[in-house]
């Protein structure tokens, strides 16, 4: 089942990511752009999941504004 999750994840990535680039294409700059900065957020987010820094920087931030 995680696995099945992880591609389904990716396959969005990379479509959001493919449309971006046929938006650009076809001269549409600014929807393009918002896409752009869309999937390079998920991806980064994704990355951060996968090596725990998400859960880390959180549990900081967490733990700070506890107080």
């Amino acid at each position: 089942m995680k696995t099945i999750s992880t591609l389904v994840s990716l396959m969005l990535i990379a479509l959001t990511c493919a449309t971006s680039a046929i938006l650009y294409l076809n001269e549409n700059y600014n929807l393009s752009a918002i896409l752009s900065c869309v999937w390079i957020i998920a991806l980064t987010v994704w990355i951060g999941n996968k090596v725990g820094f998400v859960d880390e920087v959180l549990g900081k931030y967490l733990v700070r504004n506890s107080k």
